[in-house]
């Protein structure tokens, strides 16, 4: 993967309600493996949360979140993006873990941005650590 221009638009901003300010980019849209993986993780627990304190309503409304997903990458021209990793890419994230103190998912992002030339669309400021893995990287 290299020079594909665009963006990866980071798992808060698709649990945000910051979803609109991606129309304004003029980027290229991407989410990854990971970011589904931690969308569809943090809607479960949130349901899960909800119907703990027996609000079935509201879990209901986590429940379509995880439906509408498909629908509204597509209706914000977000493609999914494959990720695959050597070795080497595996050791890289996992010593930006250790030595910068910065999520898994974040982690696995950055070297995906880095190798496929993309930057990074984000409400977290944890990202200005990985910044020279992600250019552009855009803070909402």
């Amino acid at each position: 993967m290299e020079g594909r221009g665009g963006a990866i638009v980071d798992t808060c901003v698709l649990a945000s309600k910051r979803l609109e300010a991606l129309r304004t980019l003029e980027l290229r849209l991407y989410v990854t493996p990971v970011v589904i993986l931690e969308y569809l993780n943090w809607a479960l627990e949130s349901r899960d949360a909800w119907l703990g304190r027996g609000d079935a309503g509201r879990a209901r409304g986590y429940e379509r979140l995880i439906e509408l997903l498909p629908s509204v990458l597509a209706e914000l021209g977000i493609g999914v993006l494959e990720q695959r990793f050597t070795l080497q890419e595996l050791r890289e994230a996992a010593g930006l873990v250790l030595r910068r103190s910065v999520d898994p998912g974040d982690a696995l992002n950055a070297v995906t941005a880095k190798s496929a030339g993309l930057g990074v669309v984000t409400l977290d400021r944890d990202w200005e650590r990985l910044s020279d893995y992600a250019a552009p990287l855009i803070i909402l």
